[in-house]
């Protein structure tokens, strides 16, 4: 496939170029970055790019390293030390042990934005002839990269940061499918056979298992057993003693597993799953998990439990909780520490309440085994474990009771969490787990309708954890429930500035823009959350309406086309289609309208939509049909009016002056023409004196100057009113 606009490149590893294709060379790389797993864990690629991204922005332009501090601490904590302002939060403060928040799965997605915008800004300032980056091994890096790769070629302007990447691209996923998307095949130089070293199977050990050469593997499977672990654990001393930033998560462990230190290998396998995920990077956590359990056998020490329940709770977080079970069900079964159980039935109450798919959710089932996790919380022997755990799960218990709309419940429990914590610590202990209780405490209170309370406790949580950008985002949002719009804005602002890009932040702000009248504001925040998440529909409703208000079709239509292709039965879009086609296409138009009614029969703008479309066409039975349904829906005054307007050209003038007198008050002063329709309808029914009076209303709307668009039609019922209502003027 080519394109003759400027585009990545994508190069297949090996020979998997289809015969007969004439490929262009790939450009010769400016950065290589090697993405294997095996090498530095999650982030492979990712963290040597910025090791040579940061040092030379840092030295020139050190603003814009501060404003991605979390992107780079995140994918290289070893640059800690060059970014100027790191941000401070209780989440990335707190011990393990008093970790109680931990991060949303999609931030690692959140954090590859934010590393694209600092990469484009690096090739302008610092490469501004342009720049060529091969990522290598994609097909063998772990899922953070692949992730950073995809949104890379999908945000990179290829003329100022052109991208190669090594992969077979056949996977669905980011990456897979932005290379078919964003770049051309090309072919990869002819390299030559390497020489095979003296030692080949220490080579392919020394490649720390990234060797694709077929002669180093065949001398590395020859090894005798006992050779091939002493081997491994000379490399793994090697590789620890070197200290290069993520080997702890990637070729230290891969020689550990494959060594004679089993108990060496444990304690790392542990501490690295740990590690992950506590940063967020729930697949690597995973996959080490599964891998550390493997090294204990038969025999299950409390590693081994640790291990098992990391892989539940994984499986939990990356939406694949059903598959969590049997782990959650191993951990009861193998074991009968009170600590394993409890958490045990935690995550099991938090699969039945949050984690599985919708359809399975079963809050009973969830209450039973969140109050079987209170029930060990509470006999537990440490009098201050008791009231941490105990608060925790009553936390737990609190969702569950939201969930079942119980939010009374829900309130009493938190409360009895926030003071259980409180008498039993100091002012500065355990910051996240009480400030943890105090955000939950502000969501209840803001669902049960009090703005006050809610707020009081949104400052509190952000006064103790200022740098956390999505405590701003919250508060935003209850700001705007209260009616404080400036002071919302401030806080979407103060959101976006602290955080990785986040889709939710810009779309909320938008809305609210919008009602503001700022519609420039708007639709800038929907342009950007549109790129942060393409696949979000309700962006492209959003965008597609305000671009139809502002006059813009065309881009309009393309908005609706592309939320139709990601959801083709959206009643949003399919309205919105069909107001576009209204004008030129009255059956495309009328098909977009059913359509969406078919989607969503309680959508009450496609009914009054077609109602229009089947009006203007002369069908008036029909639109008032139409209208009919639209009333038993959403009883409206707009509605009413137009009702009323096909009714009376229906004659059914006693229906049509039911309405009128529903709409007249509500919509007169701003729409007089429909004094003058209640009017004809009083006049035909034989009320002469309340159609002289509406009429008389009507005319004086319009004023001397301004005559009305129903002026014949008053005279040849009531010329004399003409009369009357100038009397005043010729007495004066």
């Amino acid at each position: 496939m080519t394109s003759s606009s400027p585009r990545h490149h994508w190069a297949v590893p090996g020979t998997g170029v289809p015969p007969g294709d004439t490929l262009q060379p790939q450009p010769e790389p400016d950065l290589v970055l090697r993405c294997h797993r095996r090498l530095r864990g999650p982030y492979t690629g990712g963290g040597a790019l910025l090791r040579v991204v940061v040092p030379e922005l840092v030295e020139h332009h050190a603003d814009l390293v501060e404003a991605k501090a979390i992107e780079i601490i995140s994918l290289a904590p070893d640059l800690t030390p060059l970014v100027p302002i790191a941000p401070q939060t209780l989440t990335s403060l707190a011990s393990r042990a008093e970790r109680t928040r931990f991060y949303s799965v999609a931030r690692t997605l959140r954090l590859a934005h934010g590393v694209a915008e600092l990469l484009m800004d690096w090739a302008r300032l610092m490469r501004p002839e342009g720049v060529v980056v091969e990522f290598r091994e994609l097909d063998d890096a772990d899922p953070t990269d692949r992730e950073l790769v995809g949104v890379l070629l999908r945000r990179c302007d290829p003329e100022v940061l052109t991208l190669v990447t090594e992969t077979e691209g056949v996977t669905d996923d980011e990456l897979g499918r932005a290379v078919h998307t964003y770049a051309n095949r090309v072919a990869r130089p002819t390299q030559a056979a390497p020489t095979l070293p003296a030692d080949p199977a220490q080579a392919f050990i020394d490649s720390d298992g990234t060797s694709k050469d077929p002669a180093l593997e065949r001398a590395y499977a020859a090894l005798p057993a006992d050779e091939r672990a002493h081997r491994h654990t000379a490399r793994a001393a090697r590789v620890a003693a070197l200290a290069e930033p993520g080997t702890s998560q990637g070729a230290h462990l891969y020689h550990l597993e494959r060594g004679t230190d089993s108990a060496a290998a444990g304690k790392a396998f542990v501490e690295a799953t740990e590690a992950c995920f506590d940063a967020g990077f729930y697949e690597a956590a995973l996959d080490i998990a599964y891998r550390g359990r493997l090294l204990f056998g038969s025999e299950r020490p409390k590693a081994y439990w640790n291990l098992t329940n990391k892989v539940g709770a994984c499986l939990s977080y990356l939406r694949r909780g059903e598959k969590g079970f049997s782990y959650f069900a191993e951990l009861r079964a193998g074991s009968t520490e009170p600590e394993i159980h409890m958490n045990s039935c935690y995550m099991m109450a938090m699969l039945y309440t949050r984690h599985l798919p919708k359809g399975m959710h079963d809050e009973t089932r969830a209450m039973e085994w969140v109050n079987t996790a209170i029930a060990f919380a509470d006999w537990n022997p440490d009098p201050h474990r008791r009231v941490f755990v105990g608060a925790f799960m009553r936390n737990a218990r609190a969702l569950v009771e939201m969930h079942r709309g119980e939010l009374g419940d829900a309130l009493a429990l938190v409360n009895e969490a926030i003071a259980m914590t409180d008498a039993d610590l100091g002012p500065d202990e355990q910051l996240l787990h009480r400030s943890v209780l105090r955000y939950n405490r502000a969501q209840i209170l803001a669902a049960l309708g009090d703005h006050t309370g809610s707020l009081q406790d949104y400052d509190v949580v952000i006064s103790r954890d200022p740098d956390y950008g999505d405590y701003y985002f919250e508060r935003g949002g209850e700001r705007r429930a209260a009616g404080q719009f400036a002071a919302a804005l401030e806080d979407y602002a103060e959101a976006v500035r602290l955080s990785p890009p986040f889709h939710e932040a810009h779309f909320n702000r938008a809305d609210l823009l919008r009602e503001l009248g700022d519609e420039e504001g708007a639709l800038r925040d929907l342009d950007y959350a549109a790129v942060l998440d393409p696949s979000h529909v309700d962006t492209f409703v959003n965008r597609a309406d305000l671009l139809m208000e502002l006059g813009l079709t065309d881009q309009a239509r393309a908005d609706i086309d592309a939320g139709l292709a990601l959801d083709p039965e959206n009643p949003n879009l399919l309205c919105a289609r069909g107001t576009l086609l209204a004008e030129n296409d009255e059956q495309g138009a009328f098909e977009s309208f059913t359509a969406a009614l078919q989607a969503d029969p309680g959508y009450v703008a496609a009914w009054a939509n077609r109602a229009v479309l089947v009006y203007s066409a002369g069908r008036l039975a029909d639109a008032v049909d139409d209208l009919d349904h639209a009333v038993e829906i959403e009883d409206s005054a707009v509605l009413r009016a137009n009702r009323a307007v096909a009714l009376h050209d229906l004659g059914e003038h006693r229906r049509a002056l039911a309405d009128l007198d529903i709409a007249v008050p509500a919509l007169a002063d701003e729409d007089p023409d429909l004094l003058y329709r209640r009017g004809a309808s009083r006049y035909a029914l034989g009320d002469t004196d309340g159609a002289y009076a509406d009429w008389r209303a009507h005319l004086a709307a319009y004023g001397h100057g301004d005559p009305s668009p129903f002026t014949v039609q008053i005279k040849q019922c009531a010329d004399d009113l003409f009369d009357r209502v100038r009397e005043p003027e010729s007495a004066a």
